[in-house]
């Protein structure tokens, strides 16, 4: 089964607190929530990475409210 590879940046804020590549099965679209490294986020930005077969991913983190 072939996925999709990605590049993230995984965000707090304007903090870039993780980067690095992402395998999934399916392509992401803004306002998608996916858990990386344990981490809830959600997909502020997908950008073409010109000469590339990857995206380029934003994730901003999402905060607990409880």
């Amino acid at each position: 089964m072939v996925g999709v590879g990605d590049r993230y940046e995984l965000r707090r804020g304007d903090e870039v607190v993780a980067t690095g590549h992402l395998h999934h099965e399916q392509s992401l679209e803004v306002g998608d929530r996916i858990q990386i490294g344990g981490q809830a986020g959600s997909v502020s930005a997908v950008e073409p990475l010109l000469g590339e077969g990857e995206v380029r991913l934003v994730v901003q983190l999402l905060t607990d409210r409880g």
